[in-house]
């Protein structure tokens, strides 16, 4: 049965500088938005206060990135600083869902102890004024997706957060297309995930594949990463890269070099190493129909 999950929706890049980290993605030609401070319950139906942590998004016609740091160490620290003790780079994986409740009833049903609905909400600034973006999460206990927070996402006011002043990129940035994750046991993780997202994933050599109606989300044993991307985990699991699906691959090929981004070569797109992009490999593909 499914569970209502249907896309990547985006991913978090958990940071130790924000202002660094929105410097480096600026580098790699992104445009960033404002920063926003979080706000949200602490439990299921509770009160929704203001947290310590922060974030700048890149928003893309199709998913988005999000950067996220602490920017108030005397206010609820989201965990954000246990998840850089393990290693700065991509800790949230979000999927997308249109009713967070019958996701979070799927969930439960197919034995995840899912945590019922959290209301998550940030102020953004508008064209006119300011106004609050709200979210439904679905979140699972972290020893069930020790990938890192694994949450499904129903986004109750889209058209805040996809402000078109915000959606042209330099790069060329259209879409979030692709994630890859490593992890120890790709046939457990596969099991897992078939489980969470309610459909099958096929395995492919060192890697397992998901193809949500909208977006990949990849599985791949240690190996699979070396032979892939050229580089070791520095723990397991983690959350490796993302593809971002461009415009025109030679003009953003162009821009990266002239602001002095090493790429290289990766399945006919560009990859920018996870030393340029505080801990998240970063691969830019010619955008297709699908994307």
């Amino acid at each position: 049965m499914s569970s209502g999950i249907t896309s990547l929706d985006h991913v978090a890049v958990m940071v130790t500088d924000l202002d660094a980290a929105g410097a480096s993605y600026e580098r790699l030609g992104f445009r960033l938005t404002p920063l926003s401070q979080h706000s949200g319950a602490l439990s299921p139906g509770g009160k929704v206060d203001k947290w310590g942590v922060a974030n700048r998004c890149i928003m893309l016609r199709r998913g988005y990135l999000e950067l996220m740091g602490v920017v108030d160490p005397a206010l609820y620290d989201n965990r954000v600083p246990d998840f850089l003790a393990r290693y700065e780079g991509i800790h949230i994986l979000a999927f997308g869902c249109e009713d967070a409740i019958a996701t979070a009833n799927a969930l439960a049903a197919a034995g995840f102890g899912a945590t019922g609905v959290h209301a998550l909400a940030r102020a953004l600034d508008t064209p006119e004024g300011e106004r609050l973006a709200k979210f439904n999460l679905v979140r699972l206990p972290p020893e069930e997706t020790p990938e890192g927070r694994v949450l499904a996402i129903e986004h109750v006011t889209p058209e805040y957060l996809w402000q078109e002043r915000y959606l042209d990129h330099p790069n060329g940035a259209m879409a979030l297309t692709e994630l890859v994750v490593c992890v120890d046991d790709v046939n457990e993780a596969a099991r897992r995930y078939a489980r969470y997202f309610g459909i099958p994933i096929t395995r492919n050599g060192m890697a397992a594949e998901c193809g949500l109606l909208v977006g990949k989300f990849l599985l791949m044993e240690p190996d699979g990463l070396r032979n892939s991307y050229g580089i070791d985990p520095p723990t397991l699991p983690f959350a490796a890269a993302v593809t971002i699906a461009v415009t025109d691959l030679q003009k953003t090929q162009h821009l990266l070099e002239t602001n002095g981004v090493a790429v290289t070569l990766h399945n006919g797109g560009l990859m920018v190493a996870g030393s340029d992009a505080h801990g998240a490999i970063v691969v830019f593909e010619p955008l297709s129909s699908e994307a």
